[in-house]
């Protein structure tokens, strides 16, 4: 942040305090993700807006630790402890657990021009905004956080011990775990958290919600993983379960990229893939459906991200485009505005949703030529 960010917000690095900390915690939200800061408006502003923008920030916090190119592995486990320990409570006061979090980060963080290392460093300023909010919507976060803390710590400790080889994937249990502590706890953490702030959800509802919340991360997350995988390439990183590279005949990721390799068995397992994160989505939907129609920003929230998922596996098609290039695959901004456009109209129309899922699941079926793709 510049000299004119610091004038705006408030902000007195020598006393480490800012006068705006909303101000300031919105605006990191907008340069860390534009697509999470377009989604969050839609939310109820003081029952999930404020909590949710927060609880995505924490993340993003443990993730600049974890993907830190520059820290060694028993150190981002370190200071990914010690995050944790703020929000797990203890025999310490949050300000000193934050204060020995920061106090072992880099200490060019303090004054990074990076937005996210600048964010770790000053967390306290939107940590006390969390601790002035109710336990009941507390509680979820800090559940989310630790847990999300912990995964990553042990996916940090195996790109150390792969010893400069690529970072990969067992097998589809392996990939579950990876998914589940990057994104199923956030599914659980969402229901969690409507579950406290809606009138709407019972006990009941919330438990039917809870049994598809973890499915629903995972599908935006599969995704991720399949639009990215030529970037990540080029990372020598790689999500696809290593054990259907071998049924497939690749020994190593590097075989799997390589221009020589048969497209044929590549697609094969790219599809495994896809047919997978379409499972996933099917369960997206109906944890959407679970969502009252009495709460209809709450539906938009989650609709946005699942429909704009879906159609970027209708893109994806058959995985041959993965291939052509390192880009990810990207739907374009006109679909996005269609996307949001259509669902704001109808979000409480289950009817609708429901149709408008199963014409993106069968062209995605279509482009596939239905190879494993049996998810109904």
């Amino acid at each position: 942040m510049n000299a004119e960010d610091h004038a705006r917000f408030g902000i007195d690095l020598s006393r480490d305090t800012c006068k705006d900390p909303w101000a300031f915690s919105s605006e990191m939200l907008q340069r860390v993700s534009r697509t999470f800061a377009l989604n969050i408006r839609v939310l109820p502003k003081t029952r999930l807006r404020q909590p949710i923008l927060l609880a995505y920030l924490f993340c993003r916090m443990a993730d600049t630790v974890e993907d830190c190119p520059t820290l060694p592995a028993a150190r981002k486990e370190t200071l990914l402890a010690l995050f944790a320990a703020i929000f797990s409570g203890g025999a310490t006061s949050w300000r000193e657990a934050t204060a020995a979090f920061t106090g072992s980060l880099p200490e060019s963080w303090q004054t990074s021009e990076d937005d996210e290392e600048f964010l770790c460093a000053h967390c306290g300023w939107c940590l006390q905004l969390y601790f002035a909010l109710d336990e009941s919507v507390r509680g979820p976060i800090a559940q989310c956080v630790v847990e999300m803390c912990d995964g990553m710590a042990r996916f940090a400790l195996r790109q150390a011990q792969a010893n400069g080889e690529w970072l990969s994937i067992a097998d589809e249990a392996d990939l579950d775990r990876y998914c589940y502590f990057v994104a199923g706890v956030v599914g659980n953490m969402l229901s969690d958290l409507f579950c406290a702030q809606s009138p709407f959800i019972n006990a009941a509802r919330h438990a039917k919600m809870r049994e598809r919340a973890v499915s629903f991360g995972l599908a935006l997350q599969l995704v991720n993983i399949i639009k990215d995988a030529g970037e990540d390439r080029s990372r020598e990183v790689c999500f696809i379960p290593m054990a259907w590279m071998r049924e497939a005949g690749f020994a190593h990721p590097r075989d799997f990229f390589a221009e020589s390799a048969k497209q044929a068995e590549r697609l094969d397992v790219m599809q495994r893939m896809i047919a997978k994160a379409w499972r996933h989505l099917h369960d997206a939907r109906d944890y959407i459906l679970l969502i009252p129609a009495m709460e209809p920003r709450m539906r938009l929230f989650c609709q946005w991200p699942m429909l704009m998922a879906a159609e970027t596996l209708v893109a994806i098609g058959d995985g041959s485009v993965l291939f052509d290039s390192a880009q990810p695959v990207k739907i374009g901004r006109d679909a996005v505005k269609r996307i949001v456009r259509q669902t704001s109209l109808r979000a409480w129309r289950s009817a609708w949703f429901k149709r408008r899922f199963a014409f993106l699941a069968e062209r995605g079926t279509r482009k596939c030529d239905g190879a494993r793709l049996d998810a109904t």
